[in-house]
């Protein structure tokens, strides 16, 4: 009775504390909305209208801790919706998400921007990245100037991440058996929980709740993925954007598989460091004692997102195969170095050759005259589960519905001479649209045209100081008529394809379906609409062969 009493008191509390702050905020100049749970006031910016911090679900704290995401509170008076809420509880990473930090686990807020006037708008649900472990909504990065110029309602997500988002011990799982609920990918539950949110709430803000896409970079773009093959996520949506979605093979729940530890074997490790037993002491702990550090992240102490046969029913690439995906219009891509992403981590390349059952000799012809030997291995990984993958699961969902690939090689001109490509999340300012917010490239070209020594020294710098270089942030040049280029081309075709399910825009239809017997994918490399026919055909195939036997496709 007296747990009863204190949980009650708990939300008599914080219900109060929200209607007085609710009703405390109101300015006859800033626009007003209501939704289910009460009555929003935003701010008008930069040309658009932007309602921040709405609760989608109830605060996943206490008993709710590693729960499905449950119903928000409603409030009265009127909720000021003009700052971004804390994002969700995360480690630290020096360079990388400072402004991020200390966070909170009460983080199950969306936020959704909206031109200044239009009804029946298309909408555009955005998950961002950052390996499951990091990263929010409201970073600077995901400001959609550009994509409400283009007549699109935008909403972006906080779903929780490390180990409250991704955690499955036996006895969390017995537990929720017995409650019949589903267990261990909660961040994926809140996804979902956030788009049944958006069909409900959207049309007050003037969006269509019939024509919802979904997008995402990273592991957002998995999650996209994840979401396409989900049988709890049928209906919800009506098409689908995956940017940059590696395809590394997921784990299991409670069995190794290719060498992974089980999401069972890894959760029960995190337990017995922590000195606990059971579920409600797990419960009673502080937030910072379950955070996991960078380099338990590198050395595979976070299992992430498994197979739990519910939410995540199995690996996206032999799934969508089977024909098996919602059959929606479906966009995917890579960067031209998405390989990045992999080099922190990266193997030998003898040890994943022999891991992936290759031929070493083959490998060395085929990359024989690839150009930065020091991440070799991350561009092998890259051309199986970016490249190979990109084309695998936009010919499968071709099948069924649209599907259009596209390949990302753009860099502001005067960076070009210091990398090797575009890097991972280089493409999110121009999706976006706005080029104010992240790392103005520099006036004069970089001089230091040696690719490895410019990779090795972030790389050091991670290692070793665990700091974030700036190194594998996108730079822009907002005054660049050529970065301005870009971002029209990509603002424009990401709105087509909400609107219409076809990326292709202005009357052309020059950006074919994808078919891999073709293999024509769209190239935003410069001003021009250009198109690149089969990218890295001989590596890409080899790796692709790899990856079909691997999940005994034909």
């Amino acid at each position: 009775m007296k747990r009863v009493i204190r949980i009650l008191s708990t939300c008599l509390v914080t219900v109060f504390a929200t209607q007085v702050y609710a009703s405390s905020v109101f300015s006859e100049s800033r626009p007003v909305v209501t939704i289910k749970n009460g009555r929003l006031q935003g701010i008008a910016i930069k040309d658009m209208l932007a309602y921040k911090n709405i609760p989608y679900a109830a605060a996943p704290i206490g008993d709710l801790r590693w729960r499905p995401p449950q119903p928000a509170y409603n409030w009265d008076g009127i909720r000021d919706a003009s700052k971004f809420s804390a994002a969700c509880i995360q480690p630290q990473v020096k360079g990388l998400n400072s402004e991020l930090i200390p966070g909170s686990e009460d983080c199950l807020k969306l936020n959704v921007f909206t031109p200044k006037e239009g009804k029946k708008l298309p909408v555009m649900v955005w998950f961002h990245g950052g390996g499951l472990v990091e990263g929010s909504a409201s970073e600077p990065y995901y400001q959609p100037v550009g994509l409400i110029k283009e007549g699109v309602i935008v909403v972006t997500v906080d779903y929780r991440i490390g180990k409250f988002g991704f955690f499955a011990p036996k006895e969390l799982v017995a537990e929720a058996k017995k409650n019949g609920e589903p267990f261990g990918n909660y961040g994926i539950m809140d996804q979902i929980y956030s788009l049944k949110w958006v069909h409900d709430n959207i049309a007050a803000f003037g969006g269509d709740p019939d024509n919802i896409t979904i997008f995402g970079q990273s592991a957002g773009g998995r999650s996209v993925t994840w979401l396409m093959t989900s049988p709890a996520s049928k209906g919800l949506f009506h098409k689908a954007i995956a940017q940059s979605a590696q395809q590394l093979p997921l784990r299991s729940l409670n069995q190794e598989r290719t060498g992974m530890m089980s999401e069972e074997s890894i959760d029960a490790k995190f337990m017995q460091e922590l000195k606990v037993t059971n579920m409600h002491d797990l419960r009673q702990l502080p937030a910072e004692k379950l955070l996991i550090t960078p380099q338990e992240f590198q050395d595979g102490e976070f299992g992430g997102a498994f197979v739990d046969g519910q939410i995540i029913i199995g690996d996206p690439i032999p799934l969508f195969a089977a024909g098996k995906q919602h059959k929606v219009p479906f966009m995917i891509g890579t960067n031209s170095w998405d390989s990045s992403y992999f080099v922190l981590g990266q193997p030998l390349v003898k040890d994943y050759v022999k891991k992936m059952g290759q031929d070493l000799n083959v490998i060395n012809k085929l990359y024989e005259s690839f150009p930065a030997k020091c991440m070799l291995s991350a561009q092998i990984m890259a051309d199986g589960w970016y490249s190979g993958a990109v084309k695998t699961l936009a010919n499968s969902a071709n099948q069924k519905a649209p599907s259009y690939a596209y390949y990302y090689s753009y860099l502001t001109p005067t960076i070009r001479a210091s990398h090797i490509g575009a890097g991972h999340t280089y493409e999110l300012p121009y999706v976006f649209g706005d080029l104010e917010n992240v790392l103005i490239a520099p006036v004069v070209a970089e001089s230091n045209t040696d690719i490895c020594q410019n990779i090795m020294q972030a790389y050091n710098e991670m290692k070793h100081q665990t700091t974030w270089s700036s190194y594998w942030f996108p730079m822009a040049a907002p005054a660049s008529h050529e970065d301005q280029a870009i971002v029209t081309q990509l603002t424009k075709s990401w709105a087509a394809f909400a609107k219409t399910g076809n990326p292709n825009y202005s009357g052309n239809n020059t950006w074919p379906r994808y078919n891999i017997n073709h293999d024509v994918m769209r190239n935003f490399a410069n001003e021009s609409e250009t198109y690149i026919d089969n990218l890295d055909k001989e590596r890409v195939n080899y790796q692709m062969k790899t990856i079909n036997a691997f999940y005994n496709m034909q």
